[in-house]
């Protein structure tokens, strides 16, 4: 029985190097994943997506059976009128059981509803853009990788203060 819950995500443990590791890994082949050199993305990533996860609005959660085999996580902010979805990531077997959705569910984001991501995949541009039957999948996502890189990012859209 699969079980979805707050991930440990202490300094030490399994649990947040997995989270570190797949979504530092699954994201590194992304066209939007920004001007790092191959040699250098696991120093730079691993410690970006820590900060991002330590953040005091930030919570993971992992879907996982109770011997503690995971399928996944998901990485957000619900704390605000429009949730934010840092990310999102299922190991390639179970991609197509509905481990996502439950996910989101867990943690408070319905995908039919507008809400924010940051990194966007291969995998997301073929569930938004190009989903057979020409549906999208999150018609009310917005990609905004911004909303991960500042922590106030809510003051600097709202306040016209953008940065570049």
């Amino acid at each position: 029985m699969t079980v979805y819950r707050h991930a440990d995500m202490a300094p030490s443990s399994d649990e947040r190097a997995f989270v570190i590791s797949t979504w530092s890994s699954s994201y590194k082949s992304s066209h939007f994943a920004g001007l790092i050199a191959s040699e250098d993305w696991p120093a730079i990533m691993h410690a970006q997506i820590g900060k991002l996860v330590d953040r005091p609005n930030a919570r993971t959660l992992v879907a996982c059976e109770p011997d503690g085999f995971l399928y996944g996580f998901i990485a957000g902010d619900t704390s605000r009128r429009l949730p934010i979805v840092y990310y999102v990531y299922v190991k390639d077997p179970f991609r197509e059981v509905g481990y996502a959705r439950a996910l989101f569910v867990a943690l408070g984001v319905d995908p039919a509803q507008p809400f924010l991501y940051t990194c966007r995949t291969a995998i997301v541009s073929r569930i938004a853009d190009n989903y057979p039957g020409g549906t999208n999948k999150i018609p009310h996502a917005k990609f905004a990788p911004a909303a991960a890189r500042y922590p106030d990012y809510y003051h600097q859209e709202h306040h016209g203060n953008r940065r570049a």
